[in-house]
């Protein structure tokens, strides 16, 4: 991997720590931890770089801001309707199959398939 600056260092520790899929907001939170002067534009930035390098993903559908996920293995994600708190689960088998059938023949990188609900610590509330 390329040598990064240690604020991009810092986004991408951060990012890995925090294993919740994270808004930019949270992940800035953090790194001024660590770095105390960083800007949120920095933030943002090292965010796009490091998606456009594939280090890191967007979880696609999440409410208003954009979250990011560093497990970039195909996965789904469950988003609660009322929290935003994002859980990860695996593609279901019967799905994936039918995915790769109906593509006819393309070979497809990746998928981005989010279920919404709501989470257990809500319906509890």
């Amino acid at each position: 991997m390329t040598n990064f600056s240690s604020r991009r260092q810092a986004v991408l520790e951060v990012i890995q720590n925090m294993r919740c899929h994270p808004s930019a907001d949270m992940i800035y939170e953090e790194c001024r931890k660590i770095i105390p002067n960083i800007s949120i534009a920095t933030v943002y930035r090292n965010l796009a770089y490091l998606e456009k390098q594939g280090v890191l993903g967007r979880v696609i559908g999440a409410g208003e801001k954009e979250r990011y996920d560093v497990e970039l293995d195909t996965h789904c994600h469950v988003i609660c309707d009322k929290c935003g708190k994002i859980i990860d689960m695996p593609y279901p088998q019967k799905l994936k199959g039918m995915l790769d059938e109906c593509c006819d023949g393309m070979e497809l990188s990746r998928y981005a398939l989010s279920f919404y609900n709501t989470c257990e610590d809500c319906r509890r509330k």
